[in-house]
This record gives C-alpha cells, sequence and structure tokens, in this order.
C-alpha cells in the first residue's frame, strides 16, 4: 500500500484494508475541473473505494466497532485544511456514511489558488510545493508530483500487473472556450462528450511505468 493511502488509514482495520487494497485494486481517484474565461473555475476531487465494501463486509470488518475504524481512508480533514487556502471558496466535503466514496468541492480565484489546493490534496514524499497548473498561451499545462505514483505503491512490491490496471486515475474538463487538441502520455484514453468537455482516463499500470503519465497539455479554440 502507497504513502499516500497509508497517511489517510487509522485504526486496527488498517492492515486488514492494506492487504484487500493489495489483493483487489479497488480504488478510482478522479479529478473533475470546469473552467472559467476569467481563469477562476471549480474542482471536485473524488475517492472512490466502494469495490472494497463488500469485501470489507465479507471479512466482517463492518461490526459494531466499524466507527471507531471509520478513520481510514478519510479525505475530511484536507477539506479542512482546504478552508484556509487563500483564494478558494465554497469548500464543501462529502462522503457516503461507509466511508468509501468521499468527494471535495471547492471553487477557485485563479490558477494559483487552484495549485494551492492541490498541493493540499496531493502531497508527495518530496515536501515540495508543485505548480500543477499553468497557461502557456492558450494552451493549459498539467504537470504532476510523485503523488499518484507514491499511491500506488512499489514497483517491486506485491502489486500485480492485474492489479494495477484495476487501479483507475480520471479527469474530465469543461472550459469555456472549444478544445482544438489535448495531447496526452500514452496508454491515456480520451473522449470528447462535446467540443468544449474532455474526458480522460489512465490507471496505475502505466502510471508506475511512466512519471508523466498524468501529464497533460490541452490547446483551446482561440
Amino acid at each position: 500500500m502507497g504513502t499516500k493511502l497509508r497517511s489517510l488509514c487509522t485504526g486496527k482495520a488498517c492492515v486488514l484494508l492494506a492487504i484487500l487494497f493489495l489483493a483487489t485494486g479497488c480504488i478510482t481517484i478522479e479529478e473533475h475541473y470546469k473552467f472559467h474565461e476569467d481563469g477562476s473555475g471549480s474542482m471536485e476531487y473524488v475517492l472512490d473505494m466502494t469495490a472494497m465494501r463488500e469485501l470489507v463486509r465479507s471479512m466482517d470488518l463492518e461490526g459494531k466497532n466499524k466507527h471507531e475504524d471509520q478513520g481510514e481512508l478519510d479525505l475530511e480533514a484536507q477539506a479542512q485544511q482546504l478552508n484556509g487556502v487563500e483564494g478558494l471558496e465554497h469548500v464543501r466535503f462529502k462522503a457516503r456514511k461507509d466511508g468509501y466514496l468521499q468527494r471535495i468541492f471547492f471553487d477557485f480565484k485563479d490558477l494559483a489558488a487552484l495549485n494551492r489546493a492541490l498541493n493540499v490534496l496531493m502531497p508527495d514524499s518530496s515536501g515540495t510545493q508543485t505548480e500543477f497548473f499553468q497557461w502557456e498561451g492558450n494552451t493549459l499545462v498539467r504537470r504532476n508530483n510523485r503523488h499518484a505514483d507514491e499511491l500506488g505503491g512499489d514497483p517491486d512490491s506485491l502489486e500485480t500487473e492485474e492489479v494495477l490496471r484495476s487501479m483507475k486515475y480520471k479527469y474530465s474538463f469543461k472550459f469555456a472556450r472549444g478544445v482544438e487538441e489535448a495531447r496526452v502520455a500514452e496508454g491515456m484514453s480520451k473522449e470528447r462528450p462535446s467540443g468544449r468537455k474532455l474526458d480522460l482516463a489512465t490507471d496505475w499500470s502505466v502510471i508506475s511505468k511512466n512519471p508523466q503519465a498524468l501529464d497533460l497539455r490541452i490547446t483551446l479554440d482561440k
């Protein structure tokens, strides 16, 4: 189990959850963005581990102490930190009662505010600040740190290729202008629901082999 997942995991169920994670993957992370013409926008960050729920139930981990152990995989602390980030508004945290589906929503004033927020949501072991997004003319550039790679675990650990393929990472973007071109790494799928929308997806078998797998260049119409 990766560094970030361990940092979110507390309580005596953590070891069993780690075994389940290594055995099944059972995780999808989603980043959903909406950008306005003035550079402001909104983001939704999703941690989805609903596939683990039935496995946990089958192992009888959701007994009378489930509330005591509900600290694992908890994004609420990150949501609380975001309330103090300059340039963010309307920060909200929502989670299903069982904790296996969690969402953070917020509005951002500009890319600087968005980058500050992403450094809270997606820190890596370097402890340095990352400029995740920047504009180069009419091209939105996304660069990443080691967060996703570390979340997936070490390449020589117990995860198999099949497990890594089951662990998904998804983006969606909606812009005020049309998307002219999207340049992504090999292994990243692209869908265009409309001229202003772009959906992207990959998995950890790709991320584990390519540190730049989540980097993007999205060029908008002038």
